[in-house]
């Protein structure tokens, strides 16, 4: 196994440097950073030549049908892009659950995936951030790339915890309560974005069955906003049949991303700016560390 599991649990010392993914067309070269302005040094690069560790989260509730189809599109993709890509699975629907380690074997990787229920109650919510502080701490213990992706198709009003406010007179059009039945998801993504600020690891989202009314409009939203404030990407399937599409996408997306590890404590968040000669890069726009306790 290419880490010990048991490295995700163990407080890391805090750490003088940052590591952010990067994005762009280049063979592994000179980077020029800077943060808040000023540059910075840059102590080291990973290519997408390098090792990566994937951590899949399951989050799947409803639709069985769709699970399949990207279960297996998960591990056709991984099998096409080699050896050097390590796969872990953990499920979120009670809490987050670690269900197998990382490992390169394809098999037991789907036997694991399938072997999981299609069930329960949506978690997305509720773990987003501790996977987000496992794939850190995974990140920070090895010389590796490191990506989350979370499969999911939970709709907001599925969560145990009651998000949505109902209209108190549906016959008054006047009723405050109809402008502001979303504004207990908008608090508890604003909470979880401020959180997300110091992660250092990207996530990606696969939802496997957009909602198009308005509460699950803004709960999609924020999940967007989860893989951008990280450098990550969110994907929505309208039909069974893109799944597999999007799969694709999202992991091709993740294969080809740099990691640098940049110079220099930030205590608060600074604006990021990546820049090679001729090439356009991509990337997160501000970057933290974490408080030492975390």
């Amino acid at each position: 196994m290419l880490i010990l599991w048991l490295l995700l649990f163990v407080s890391l010392a805090r750490s003088e440097s940052v590591k952010t993914p990067v994005w762009a067309e280049v063979e592994p070269a000179e980077f020029e950073v800077t943060l808040g302005g000023e540059p910075v040094e840059v102590k080291s690069v990973q290519s997408p030549d390098d090792n990566l560790i994937l951590l899949i989260v399951m989050d799947t509730v409803k639709h069985p049908d769709r699970v399949d189809v990207a279960r297996s599109a998960i591990v056709d993709k991984l099998k096409s892009l080699g050896p050097k890509y390590f796969a872990g699975v953990m499920t979120a629907q009670d809490g987050l659950v670690v269900e197998q380690d990382p490992i390169r074997n394809r098999k037991r990787l789907l036997d694991k995936l399938n072997g999981l229920d299609v069930r329960g109650l949506p978690g997305l919510l509720d773990t987003v951030e501790q996977a987000s502080r496992l794939a850190d701490r995974t990140l920070s213990a090895a010389d590796v790339r490191v990506a989350v992706l979370f499969i999911t198709d939970g709709e907001i009003e599925d969560y145990r915890g009651d998000y949505t406010i109902p209209v108190v007179n549906p016959s008054d059009r006047r009723d405050l309560s109809r402008r502001f039945r979303d504004q207990l998801i908008l608090e508890r993504v604003h909470t979880i974005v401020d959180g997300l600020e110091v992660a250092q690891a990207p996530l990606f989202f696969l939802h496997l069955a957009r909602q198009n009314d308005d509460l699950n409009e803004v709960y999609q939203n924020g999940i967007n906003e989860f893989a951008e404030t990280t450098g990550g990407r969110a994907l929505f399937a309208q039909s069974l049949q893109e799944i597999p599409l999007l799969v694709d996408r999202l992991l091709d997306r993740i294969a080809a991303h740099f990691v640098l590890t940049i110079d220099g404590a930030v205590d608060t968040p600074q604006k990021l700016e990546v820049r090679v000669e001729g090439v356009e890069a991509e990337h997160r726009e501000r970057v933290s560390l974490p408080p030492a306790s975390s």
